[in-house]
């Protein structure tokens, strides 16, 4: 029984996941199979420059200063060091709206990390603030919904992924990401009367010789005047890990690449549509149903 288990097993995990071993750092960009896996390739070991995703390049009609006074508390010390806006296709003359506090660094325009800072106890934490504005032509920008601090704070331990975040091995899988990396503007229609918007969380980590790259998406409805979270979710994981020397001076390197999408089902709980986290190309996916009391998504298995 116990071999059939092992096997089994083996199956499962081979289903999860891409995984190999390349004999070069070279050969890792023609392996990868998900997106996720090849943006942060190119970005950290290629030193390609990471596109506009958190719209830090504002479209006409946005301030730095307006998007800041409209959704940062009076009582939050630390200064913006990040400010985007993005049009939110999905609801006509709406944009999705990001600033980012907290760190050394002042805000400068164009600035396109949104991240804790790493290794200084002394900086003020990092806090994230959403928005959705309301902006018509010949007239000014108007708040419609903000969330206060968000935190995206993910559950791991249950994760169809093959790995998780080292952060989360010892917070019993449920972890706040370290930074956030774009707008994810999919027409989520998640109830008949009601659509909302993706805002991608991120953990990376660095091995010598290699390193890992972790995401989670985390939506957000509007409810009133509030913009309210209604998930968070595990979508990728990636990690090189470098392995034996050869001895033309390439080295092994062990690369995992997985991620997840999410459907939007037919089926509805309490007025919203359940929603399906499934492999890439891999393994079993979580249903996640409306949870009337929490006025959010829960998992289901």
């Amino acid at each position: 029984m116990r071999v059939l288990l092992a096997g089994l097993l083996a199956i499962t995990l081979g289903q999860l996941a891409h995984a190999e071993t390349v004999h070069s750092l070279g050969e890792v960009p023609s392996r990868l199979k998900t997106p996720e896996a090849k943006k942060y390739f190119s970005e950290q070991m290629q030193g390609k420059a990471a596109p506009d995703l958190l719209g830090v390049h504002l479209p006409a009609g946005f301030t730095a200063e307006t998007i800041a006074n409209a959704l940062v508390p009076h009582d939050d010390k630390g200064r913006p060091h990040l400010i985007g806006a993005k049009p939110w296709p999905a609801r006509p003359n709406s944009y999705v709206a990001i600033v980012c506090t907290g760190g050394s660094e002042p805000y400068s325009a164009g600035e396109s990390t949104c991240a804790r800072s790493r290794g200084d106890d002394k900086e003020p934490p990092l806090h994230v603030y959403l928005g959705v504005f309301a902006l018509k032509t010949g007239s000014a920008a108007s708040l419609e919904a903000a969330s206060g601090p968000i935190d995206c704070a993910t559950d791991w331990s249950r994760s169809n992924l093959p790995r998780q975040p080292s952060a989360a091995d010892d917070a019993d899988g449920l972890v706040k990401p370290e930074g956030f990396d774009r707008f994810d503007l999919a027409n989520y229609k998640i109830a008949p009367d009601q659509i909302a918007f993706g805002l991608r969380g991120s953990w990376s980590e660095g091995y010598a010789g290699g390193g890992a790259n972790f995401t989670a998406l985390c939506l957000f409805a509007v409810d009133g005047h509030r913009l309210k979270q209604v998930l968070a979710a595990p979508m990728s994981a990636y990690a090189d890990i470098a392995g034996d020397w050869h001895k033309d001076g390439t080295r092994d390197h062990d690369i995992t690449d997985a991620a997840n999408v999410l459907v939007i089902s037919r089926h509805e709980t309490d007025g919203h549509f359940d929603l399906l986290l499934k492999g890439r190309g891999h393994g079993k996916g979580r249903t996640f149903r409306w949870a009337k009391s929490a006025a959010a998504y829960r998992a289901a298995n």
